[in-house]
């Protein structure tokens, strides 16, 4: 059985202002700076509202007695709805826990709203909120408006921290056909979330100071043969 860390990127979903909002015929920029004044009147926030995003990437990392392993689906290979599909087949072979930074909150709904949207059935493991571990909500015991963000936080406790310091800048890097750097970017995520995860597991005594170095060694190799990139992220840890 297998943990899996996981997190998501997304953009607006310009299909639906194109379609819905009477934007169709602008550029995707004007498109954007519409639906964000839109979500600003409506919410007072520029962020879209869960029902809003469009997925673009998803990335797991999978952690076992056997193997670290990560899996990244993307926009460069699949289409939004083959991205969910992949990732509802690799929840469904035999995955005990979901481990997320925001999670329950953003990733989860998200993730799940769109698979409705293309009439999927979902992994078990999505709809049952006792096998998914949302760090940022656990940490903070429910307060997720009283602590930062992950790119803080997992600099706090000893990684590089995000490589970028925004998820807007997806959009940019979207616009740009930037695919890899996209998937650096979400994978970079699920790193930084496991590294907190260990040092929880090591707070709760699921583990000891031994056992968090195996698993962090692990980590570097897997790291190593997947993306040297990513070791940046783990060399203060």
């Amino acid at each position: 059985m297998s943990e899996i860390v996981i997190d998501i990127e997304t953009i607006p979903d310009l299909e639906y202002g194109r379609e819905h909002l009477n934007l169709d015929g602008l550029s995707d920029e004007d498109i954007i700076r519409a639906m964000t004044f839109r979500f600003l009147q409506q919410t007072g926030s520029e962020f879209p509202p869960l029902n809003m995003h469009k997925i673009i990437t998803i990335s797991l990392l999978m952690v076992s007695s056997e193997i670290t392993a990560i899996k990244t689906f993307s926009i460069k290979e699949q289409t939004e709805e083959q991205i969910l599909k992949s990732l509802h087949k690799e929840l469904n072979k035999d995955a005990s826990k979901l481990i997320s930074w925001n999670g329950l909150i953003f990733d989860i709904p998200v993730i799940l709203f769109r698979s409705m949207l293309y009439e999927l059935t979902s992994s078990e493991l999505l709809l049952c909120s006792s096998k998914h571990l949302d760090l940022k909500n656990e940490i903070s015991f429910g307060q997720t408006d009283k602590i930062q963000g992950l790119g803080t936080v997992s600099k706090q406790l000893g990684s590089s921290g995000k490589p970028i310091d925004s998820g807007k800048m997806v959009w940019d890097m979207y616009e740009d056909k930037a695919f890899n750097e996209i998937t650096e970017y979400c994978e970079s995520d699920v790193i930084n979330t496991y590294l907190i995860y260990l040092s929880h597991q090591l707070l709760n005594r699921e583990i000891d100071i031994s056992q968090k170095q195996e698993h962090f060694d692990k980590l570097n190799a897997c790291l190593q043969e997947h993306n040297p990139n990513h070791l940046a992220l783990i060399e203060k840890s």
